[in-house]
């Protein structure tokens, strides 16, 4: 039996390498910064390796974080 190799993109983000391959088309399709969507995804994924569950308090603080960083380089400049 040959071992399963480890998923780098999954220990990193959370999310297997297909399934983010998915939702980098999916964030092209919607004009969505796929880089941000990616920085999103390794915040989650950090904390939850911190703490097994996330509650939605640290969900949305890293939302908040996130959009906050849209809104700094301009690009959500209609979200406040």
């Amino acid at each position: 039996m040959t071992p399963k190799a480890v998923d780098n993109t999954f220990v990193q983000y959370g999310v297997r390498k297909d399934d983010l391959a998915l939702l980098e088309m999916l964030a092209q399709k919607h004009h969505v910064d796929f880089a941000w969507l990616q920085g999103l995804f390794r915040s989650l994924n950090t904390e939850k390796l911190k703490h097994e569950e996330i509650d939605d308090r640290t969900i949305e603080r890293l939302m908040e974080s996130a959009l906050a960083n849209l809104r700094s380089d301009g690009e959500l400049k209609f979200y406040k």
